[in-house]
């Protein structure tokens, strides 16, 4: 197999680059999670533009001027982190191959101790072998693309600003972020077509379920069960965040309100569901000009606000419920900059003040990390108490 390096000088042949990468807008906000390191999160773009598939053996990230590896990528690590353009499988599907012609989006977090070793831009160098030809290829495709490629691009310039900072949308201890930042999730893998673009309209979102984490094990694997009910499994009475109570996280205007559509079963997934219906009953803040909060899966006729009114933080504006695209009872939180939570772009955010319970494992809380936090992100099967209500 021949290699190929990145790039064509005028001193040297022209030669065939066969993946075209690329990244995704907007330029990512440096945001701090609950593991007190700076993430930096986006996705690239990788075009299979040769007549035979691809196979991504390794990623690094390079700091954009030093050109020093930041973070490498390699085998099972990078397909964890590979999803293909228009494969709409949940939970989303790792792709270990990008066919001929076929896009792959690479789900990257860059992450730093400190937020002076951030750089103000960072460059991916992407390693790939290739499989056989597709058929029916020219006699000038067969002999120019190669078999290996190492090639650099995927520019990614980092956004200025902060993650906006919100209260807890919640209340009281034993809340878990089950689908979070920073791992290929059914929210980082909401990469949608959507305004003329793929957005990651998820892409900073929670899902915060309410567990009992004294349980062992918190999820017992063998059984397909996990410790967030109480009796009957088949009712959504019995799982612990069932009609807990929603909280405005500023003082905001209510914008959108749906509040009629039927709970889901546990573990019933609805079939036939429009794109408006994904949320399920839902409510969306507006924070200020160019950010609102979505709050998704709520309680059927649970809100006790209307479009219009003004909330204060702390306010409760509904309850808990299993409505929509939802396998059990939890509360789907995101920020976003316009009022649609699926076109909108996904805002960075924090909590201004929480206690950080641990690390949730499927055999128990793993607490050491346990503490007083202030404006992080929490990030996935992490474990944490709001200050109650009142």
């Amino acid at each position: 197999m021949s290699s190929v390096p990145t790039g064509t000088s005028a001193n040297e042949p022209e030669h065939f680059t066969p993946l075209i990468i690329t990244s995704i807008s907007p330029d990512p906000v440096p945001v701090t999670g609950t593991d007190r390191k700076i993430y930096l999160v986006y996705e690239l773009q990788v075009l299979n533009a040769a007549p035979r598939p691809a196979t991504i053996t390794s990623v690094d990230t390079l700091g954009g001027a030093s050109g020093e590896i930041l973070a490498s990528l390699t085998g099972d690590q990078v397909v964890a982190r590979s999803l293909l353009v228009a494969d709409y499988a949940l939970p989303p599907v790792p792709a270990t191959t990008i066919p001929a012609g076929r896009t792959l989006l690479l789900v990257m977090d860059a992450a730093f101790d400190a937020a002076g070793s951030v750089p103000t831009s960072i460059v991916h160098r992407i390693t790939a072998t290739f499989g056989d030809f597709d058929p029916n290829q020219g006699d000038f495709a067969l002999n120019n693309f190669p078999g290996r490629i190492t090639q650099t691009g995927g520019a990614v310039s980092v956004g200025t600003g902060a993650p906006e900072v919100v209260a807890p949308p919640l209340a009281g201890p034993d809340w878990v972020a089950v689908n979070a930042c920073c791992e290929l999730s059914p929210h980082r893998g909401a990469m949608l077509p959507l305004d003329g673009r793929i957005n990651g309209a998820e892409r900073y979102a929670v899902d915060f379920a309410k567990f009992d984490l004294t349980a062992e094990p918190i999820v017992d694997l063998e059984k397909g069960t996990q410790a967030s009910f109480s009796g009957d499994p088949d009712k959504n009475e019995s799982y612990f965040a069932f009609g807990q109570p929603i909280l405005a996280v500023a003082d905001a205007e209510v914008v959108t309100v749906v509040q009629d559509l039927p709970e889901a079963p546990p573990h019933v997934f609805l079939q036939g569901l429009g794109v408006g219906e994904l949320g399920g009953n839902h409510v969306v803040l507006k924070l200020r000009d160019g950010v609102y909060a979505f709050y998704g899966h709520l309680k059927t006729g649970s809100v006790t606000v209307a479009v219009g009114d003004r909330v204060q933080v702390g306010e409760q504006i509904a309850e808990l419920g299993n409505s929509g695209n939802t396998s059990e009872a939890h509360l789907h939180f995101h920020l976003m900059n316009g009022p649609l939570p699926l076109t909108a772009t996904n805002l960075p955010w924090v909590i201004d003040s929480f206690t950080w319970d641990g690390d949730v494992t499927p055999e128990k809380l793993l607490t050491a990390t346990a503490g007083e936090r202030t404006d992080e992100l929490p990030l996935i099967y992490g474990a944490m108490t709001f200050p109650a209500v009142g």
